[in-house]
């Protein structure tokens, strides 16, 4: 961390402007008001499994579970996403996915951050969700895995980057169904050998970008705990919320 004086001389050099629309702030790395208003924070009553928000404590009832996660328990123990997925959000997300643009991941990261920490408080290892080679080469970088590199800094929780491989390529998931999703995903993901037994009995934070239906963590999930990883817990930056 630089003294705060260093931080002045740079913000006097190179004035700070919001990561989105790019007007003057105050402080470098962060949204200017009208920006930051078209972001949806997810806060309390959520839903313990997925973060989808309740409308209300009597909606979230005694467990805590939407309805999609009573009806089909996640295979993670808790998960937490930092924002509604809306047209605010996408702003942040589609550029760091698919145009270079990492200005905006320390705010992206420190918002899982803010709502998520105590998850790491036991944690053994964070763990991304990885991209299939192909697509990895054609993007540059895999956005899940440069989330939980921020995380790892933050956590002082080693990060492996290489437990967990795609080792089958499917296409967009954007416009199929759950069950879709779960049918094509099946057999895609892979626990590297060389990793299988340091995840004997751990705990692992697995980390992605956005929650749609919880297919592609679910089963990420389903390989780790049959590699053994004793507990799981989900952090992202966005959730798909249907209500």
């Amino acid at each position: 961390m630089l003294p705060k004086a260093y931080l002045d001389i740079i913000d006097f050099l190179f004035p700070p402007r919001c990561i989105l629309c790019g007007v003057h702030i105050q402080r470098s790395g962060y949204l200017c008001s009208d920006c930051f208003k078209q972001l949806e924070f997810i806060v309390e009553p959520c839903c313990e499994q997925c973060g989808t928000p309740f409308l209300s404590d009597s909606e979230a009832g005694e467990d805590h579970l939407c309805l999609s996660c009573r009806e089909e328990p996640c295979l993670w123990e808790k998960g937490r996403a930092a924002f509604v997925y809306n047209e605010g959000i996408k702003k942040l997300i589609l550029p760091l996915k698919y145009a270079d643009r990492l200005n905006g991941l320390n705010f992206l990261a420190g918002s899982i951050w803010n709502i998520a920490n105590p998850f790491f408080d036991n944690a053994s290892y964070i763990i991304p969700v990885p991209l299939y080679k192909k697509r990895l080469r054609h993007r540059k970088y895999n956005q899940s895995a440069l989330l939980g590199k921020k995380l790892a800094k933050r956590s002082n929780i080693p990060l492996l980057l290489l437990a967990l491989k795609r080792i089958r390529d499917t296409q967009s998931l954007g416009h199929l169904n759950k069950q879709e999703r779960q049918d094509l995903l099946e057999n895609a993901f892979q626990v590297n050998l060389a990793y299988s037994k340091i995840l004997q009995g751990k705990t692992i934070i697995l980390v992605d970008d956005v929650m749609t239906t919880g297919s592609t963590l679910m089963a990420c999930s389903r390989i780790l705990l049959e590699a053994g990883v004793k507990r799981i817990f989900v952090v992202v930056i966005a959730k798909v919320s249907y209500f």
